[in-house]
């Protein structure tokens, strides 16, 4: 956990917290940064190649790209001459650049690069302005005590219809959830296909094609109480029945209770184990968020 009000308004905190998912010696692939000199936060979900295909030295590739990405936007935002979108659109294309670079990166197919969904959060004396780019969540709490929930569905859609399938897959044929999935994986392959491509789904990778569809929502500062952001990850706690919707979930964690609810869905993800109840690819996946309070 981080929480920091170092040089930041005396009404102005912040906190993240993040949970590495299942699967023995795996990176956390999610990264959260807060930096109050550039007066943003940026949040990414980092996804690897569906082949495992790695050329980033010590660490997964999708670990490698959604720190760089965090920090790369944030440096951009720094400049305080950019709106928020152009601010990671330079950014991605800065990190692409960096990526291609190394030994083997330029061999890979589209499927083995790692991509990734992304939050935004950029403030200044009268705007709260928050970019997004896929799958990630976004809850604005307003002072008049309603909820802006901002969220892509797209990509979940064509997620879930795969679970479906495994779900299916493993009852007929007698096998578990986790064999469904290897069985199912040009299922899988096609979906990634679909990424930044028209009529599939918009995310951050290394052909920096999705950033002009990025999303940007702007609110009057003096409107805005809370900001949360969150990895799907995270957002799972919904689909586990841990609380009722991204609206209770945003609430819980800027009432304090982001801790303890992530517990929660860890021990609901460790009750369905196989994921019969809940279908999904995998027991859990890296969960992290991140509140800022003004």
């Amino acid at each position: 956990m981080q929480d920091n009000t170092t040089n930041a308004p005396a009404s102005l905190t912040w906190e993240t917290n993040t949970w590495t998912g299942s699967g023995v010696g795996r990176y956390n692939e999610d990264y959260a940064l807060v930096d109050m000199a550039s007066k943003s936060a940026v949040l990414v979900d980092g996804a690897t190649g569906l082949t495992k295909v790695n050329v980033v030295q010590g660490e997964s590739d999708a670990a490698w790209y959604a720190r760089h990405l965090c920090k790369a936007t944030v440096a951009h935002l720094a400049k305080k001459t950019l709106p928020a979108a152009k601010a990671l659109a330079d950014a991605a294309a800065e990190v692409a650049a960096t990526y291609r670079s190394f030994d083997g990166a330029g061999d890979l197919q589209r499927i083995d690069e790692p991509n990734g969904s992304v939050a935004v959060l950029h403030w200044d004396a009268s705007q709260v302005t928050v970019v997004t780019l896929a799958d990630c969540t976004v809850v604005v709490g307003l002072q008049d005590g309603t909820c802006k929930v901002i969220y892509d569905d797209t990509l979940a859609k064509l997620d879930n219809q795969n679970y479906e399938r495994m779900y299916s897959y493993a009852t007929s044929n007698g096998v578990t959830m986790a064999e469904a999935r290897r069985a199912l994986n040009p299922r899988f392959i096609e979906n990634r296909l679909k990424m930044n491509e028209p009529g599939g789904y918009w995310a951050a990778d290394i052909s920096c094609r999705g950033m002009e569809h990025a999303t940007t929502t702007s609110f009057d500062f003096s409107d805005v109480s809370w900001v949360f952001a969150c990895t799907d990850g995270y957002a799972n706690a919904v689909d586990m029945g841990v609380t009722e919707s991204f609206e209770s979930l945003a609430r819980a964690v800027a009432d304090g209770g982001g801790v303890k609810l992530g517990k929660s869905l860890r021990a609901a993800e460790t009750e369905d184990a196989a994921c019969w109840r809940v279908h999904r690819s995998k027991t859990s996946d890296d969960a992290t968020y991140l509140l800022v309070r003004f």
